[in-house]
């Protein structure tokens, strides 16, 4: 009897435990069944968004030219009316002191080169035309440069200068400090530089000649075939600024 109530009970045990095991296996396999495939469909998502910032390195040559192209004209007539630069001989240009600056001249010296025209400047001798002189920030007369085409001539004309100093003895409210300025830098007053003819021809012009109003002074140079460009250059030949001078330059080559 014992026998058969055992093996009655294994049987029982053997077919629960089949069950079981019967009921386990379809929640472990699909679990692992869906997992692998989303994960695995947004990977190649982002592997054509890396192919956008290819193009964008294409549009920065474009911008680059458009700066350089649009400041090259502006630079050319800008270029031509300062002294420096190179400028075609029928050209105007004007330098110096500002139009109207209560700052009398006197043409110290005035010769030719070889390629060149250099005019040499001094105040006036009365005490005021010396002061307004030391406190001017640019000592060459405001002088404006034409072509006169009827002449074939470049003219220029040099504002609120003269060709005599004048006499310091015989100008008017002259205190001592005048005379020792004078003596101290060397300046020769009273001093005068003639009308007429300057010096002589070179290649590039030819007729220079120079001439006062009592106001303004002109100077006309008669150009050659040769002369196809020109520019200005100042500077002075003391180191004290005491004697300034512009020097107007030729080329053969044009502008």
């Amino acid at each position: 009897m014992n026998c058969r109530l055992c093996a009655f009970c294994c049987a029982l045990a053997l077919a629960f435990s089949l069950s079981a095991c019967s009921g386990d296996k379809p929640i472990t396999h699909a679990s692992p069944t869906p997992a692998p495939t989303p994960s695995v469909s947004p990977t190649p998502s982002p592997s054509p968004s890396a192919s956008e910032p290819a193009p964008e390195i294409t549009p920065e040559p474009s911008p680059v030219p458009t700066p350089t192209e649009s400041a090259g004209p502006d630079a050319a007539p800008v270029g031509a009316q300062l002294p420096g630069a190179w400028n075609d001989r029928e050209a105007q240009v004007s330098f110096g002191m500002s139009p109207g600056t209560d700052c009398p001249l006197a043409v110290f010296d005035a010769r030719v080169g070889l390629n060149d025209l250099s005019v040499s400047l001094v105040p006036l001798g009365s005490g005021p035309d010396i002061q307004s002189f030391l406190e001017a920030d640019i000592r060459i007369p405001h002088t404006s440069v034409s072509y006169d085409s009827g002449a074939d001539a470049l003219v220029l004309r040099l504002e609120n200068t003269v060709l005599e100093t004048g006499d310091p003895a015989e100008a008017a409210g002259n205190d001592d400090w005048v005379f020792d300025f004078i003596g101290e830098h060397g300046l020769r007053y009273p001093h005068s530089f003639p009308m007429g003819s300057i010096g002589e021809d070179n290649r590039f012009f030819e007729r220079a000649a120079i001439s006062t109003d009592g106001t303004d002074t002109t100077i006309t140079l008669r150009l050659t075939g040769k002369a196809m460009s020109y520019r200005v250059e100042s500077g002075s030949l003391d180191v004290e600024g005491m004697l300034p001078y512009f020097r107007i330059l030729f080329s053969e080559a044009p502008a």
